[in-house]
Order: structure tokens, then C-alpha cells, then sequence
């Protein structure tokens, strides 16, 4: 018999395996109201409890059944949502009296939900079934079921879906877990481009040109990477494709700057700083055609783009009235206004929610803040330890990645919209700096 463990507080949820375990349908409505009467919609969390997963089919000498419940409540924990109620063992996949035990004695220790997981280990495939129970009443409705088929290697993603869909299923908004981060790794003088999991697990390397490379930015679909590489010897832009085996492409060599890449929600489009004409300005390049087109024409930088969710509105950096500042433009570039005043910011990353702008604010040391899109509710959301900037948003617009100095080497960390909850996410050794962060992965 399974037994909570006291330790770890997060929720009850079930997760079954796919196979022909037939089970009654459940209404994703249902997750949401637990979801909501347990927590009234504030910062309480939902109780979970997640059991090592119970092996119907094949040999699990790889501990797979522990490692998807192990890092699925570690997603879980991660968004802030959930609390995890630990336990050992698994619930036997056919036994209704013995599911009905282990869920009244995972209620006891304060779990407001379950999942029971089913695995099958099929030669070079697993197949996973969760279902996810409501332990708030004492009839333990079900009120969720997926299955899911994954490649034997990749366990770990496998899990991170089966967290996503349990946030799904509870909140209406599917989790963040299977998405990955790019960041520039390396010293001086020779920086490549690395992607991880977004727990900063499993990182390799994208680039190998032993030359600069910095800057990545996801497309929106999460299948390509446009940066800015030094390879061959000037500042070029240039586009990766890191799950496909295509070759990278070209997408701007001008004479002088090409950078700041910043793609339209859309995928169609890249607003871009290029100097080609004079000084830095902001162009847009239409990918379909490869034709450029200039948004700014001032005197003064204006640089690093980033467009609002609609693709109505442009954020970027302009020194036009002395200091940097953040300004706003429409994408043709007219209607441009000043959006801060009278300090250094630079960095300018709108919310997927299109309701803040996140900014690099340099006092003293450099921090993070926010701000709406309409000039108010200016907030700090970092106060050092040391330098914090660089910040890109989750796709569910409630978590921020950003580089931290604060231990002496920078590192890439990871914070609620707040400010809150800061946590390290790369533990590489040497630096890594400059995060972006996928949208959930195709």
C-alpha cells in the first residue's frame, strides 16, 4: 500500500497510460471548478498527489514509471499552481478497491487531487495513460483522462506533457513544462548558442562555429532560431532550425549592424535593427520575400524591437531624447510615443497576455521592472543581488527567464511575473546568459 509522504504538498492527480484500458469520459470543466473552488482564484494552491506510475506492459529496468511521476511534480511545483503530495509506489492499474484506498488515504494527508498512472513499454516506444481524479468529495470522480506515445528516449518529455495536460485540465491553461530555452554559453571571445529543457536539463549545443554567437530568439512555432553570429567576422543574422536537419539561413548581411531579432506573433515577419543606411534603425523583414522595410528614421539608435501579441504595436529602445528610453510604434512605424522617462531602459519583451512590458532598468546595478503598455503601474521586479536583465517570457506569460550575476558568474534564472519565486535554471559551468523561451513545442 502507498503511503503519502508528509514532505511535499501538491496536489492529487492521476496519470494513465494509453493502452486498452477503457475509461468513462470526463468533462475538462469539471478539473477547472476543483480547480477554482479549492483555491478561490488567489495564491492558494491545489493539493496533488502523484504515484509512481503502475507498469502494465514490458520491463521498466529504466525506472521510467518513478521518473514521469518525479518530474512531473517537479513541473508541477515549478508553475506555482500545484502542490505536490509525494508517495511511494504505484496503484495497481485493475484494482478499484485499491485506488479507492490509496485516494481516501491521499485526501486524509490534504491531496486535493490524484493521478493514477498507467505505463506500457513497448520496445522502443511508451505509452502513457493519465487520469486524473477529484478527491474534494467522497465519490473520487474522475474528471480527466489523455494518453500519450513517446519514444523510449525521451521519458523526460513525456513526463513534462503529462504535466502539461494536468494544468490544462485543472486551470484551462496548459502548462509551460514541454518548452525549451536557448542561451549563449561560453567565455569571451567564443560564445555558442545552447538549448535545454526549460528546467535547464539535457542543454546541447546549436551552433559550433567556435566564433561569437549571441542573441537567440525563438519563432513562434518553436522550430527555428534566429541570431546574430560573428563567424564570418561581421555582425550577420542568422536562422537555425535545431530539430530539423536543414541548413541555417541568411537573414540580413549588411554592411555594418544587423541584430536584435524579434519575430511577429505571426512567424512571418522579423523586426530587426540594421545600420545599413546611417545609424541603427529598426526594419521589418517579410521572410516570404526577403524584402526590408524601414520602420524608424531618427537621428538618434533606435533599436531592439519587440512586438505586442496582436502584431499591432512595436516596443523598442530610442536614445531620440537623450538616455535610452522605451517607446512604442504601430508596425508600419507611425504613431510613435515614449513609454518611460527619465532613467536608462533597454530590453523592452511584451507579455504573451499583451498586458506588460518587461524592461532592463541600469541604476547602480542593472534590474529588471515592468510597465503597462499604456505608461502606468511601473513596478520593480528585481533588487539585485547583483546585475539582473536580459528577460524572456514563458509562453503563459506567468514566468520570466533573465541572466543573473549574483553568485559572480552569470547564470540563467527563472521568476514569476511578480518578482517572485526566483530560481536558477542553468548549472552549467562558465556563463550563460541571454534566454529565450519557446512556445510549447509542436
Amino acid at each position: 500500500m502507498r503511503r503519502p509522504l508528509s514532505a511535499l504538498v501538491l496536489g492529487l492527480f492521476v496519470v494513465t497510460l494509453i493502452a486498452p484500458w477503457g475509461s468513462p469520459p470526463a468533462s475538462r470543466a469539471q478539473g477547472v471548478d476543483v480547480y477554482i473552488n479549492v483555491t478561490g482564484g488567489g495564491a492558494k494552491k491545489l493539493n496533488i498527489a502523484i504515484p509512481e506510475f503502475s507498469v502494465v506492459a514490458g520491463t521498466d529496468a529504466g525506472g521510467v514509471a518513478k521518473l514521469l511521476a518525479t518530474v512531473a511534480g517537479q513541473d508541477l511545483t515549478f508553475s506555482q499552481l500545484f502542490s505536490v503530495v509525494a508517495a511511494t509506489g504505484s496503484i495497481p492499474a485493475n484494482d478499484p478497491a485499491a485506488l479507492r484506498q490509496s485516494w481516501t488515504e491521499f485526501a486524509a494527508a490534504g491531496a486535493h487531487a490524484g493521478v493514477h498512472g498507467l505505463l506500457a513499454i513497448r520496445g522502443a516506444r511508451l505509452e502513457a495513460e493519465m487520469r486524473l481524479y477529484d478527491l474534494t468529495t467522497p465519490e473520487q470522480k474522475l474528471i480527466g483522462t489523455k494518453s500519450f506515445e513517446m519514444p523510449s528516449d525521451q521519458a523526460r518529455r513525456l513526463a513534462h506533457k503529462i504535466a502539461d495536460e494536468i494544468a490544462l485540465q485543472f486551470t484551462g491553461d496548459r502548462g509551460i513544462a514541454d518548452t525549451k530555452i536557448a542561451y549563449v554559453s561560453g567565455p569571451r571571445g567564443a560564445k555558442e548558442i545552447m538549448v535545454t529543457d526549460y528546467d535547464g536539463l539535457g542543454p546541447r549545443p546549436i551552433t559550433r562555429n567556435s566564433s561569437i554567437n549571441l542573441t537567440p530568439v525563438w519563432s513562434p512555432d518553436a522550430r527555428s532560431l534566429a541570431y546574430l553570429s560573428y563567424k564570418n567576422g561581421y555582425p550577420d543574422l542568422f536562422r537555425a532550425f535545431p530539430f530539423e536537419r536543414r541548413p541555417e539561413q541568411t537573414l540580413a548581411a549588411f554592411v555594418g549592424i544587423n541584430s536584435s531579432p524579434a519575430w511577429s506573433p505571426d512567424g512571418r515577419s522579423l523586426a530587426l535593427t540594421l545600420s545599413k543606411d546611417g545609424n541603427p534603425e529598426i526594419y521589418v523583414l517579410i521572410l516570404a520575400t526577403g524584402v526590408f522595410r524601414r520602420l524608424t528614421r531618427h537621428a538618434g539608435i533606435d533599436t531592439d524591437p519587440t512586438w505586442s501579441p496582436t502584431g499591432r504595436e512595436i516596443a523598442f529602445v530610442s536614445d531620440r531624447t537623450g538616455s535610452p528610453s522605451i517607446f512604442v510604434m504601430d508596425p508600419e512605424g507611425a504613431n510613435q510615443r515614449q513609454l518611460t522617462t527619465g532613467g536608462y531602459h533597454t530590453q523592452p519583451r511584451w507579455s504573451p497576455k499583451g498586458d506588460t512590458i518587461v524592461f532592463t532598468s541600469r541604476q547602480v546595478t542593472h534590474d529588471l521592472w515592468a510597465i503597462s503598455p499604456d505608461g502606468s503601474n511601473m513596478r520593480r521586479l528585481t533588487a539585485g543581488p547583483g546585475d539582473n536583465q536580459g528577460a524572456s517570457w514563458a509562453p503563459n506569460g506567468r514566468h520570466l527567464a533573465f541572466q543573473s550575476n549574483r553568485l559572480g558568474v552569470w547564470h540563467i534564472y527563472a521568476m514569476l511575473a511578480d518578482g517572485s519565486e526566483q530560481t536558477p535554471v542553468t548549472r552549467s559551468p562558465g556563463e550563460q546568459t541571454s534566454p529565450s523561451w519557446s512556445s510549447r513545442l509542436p
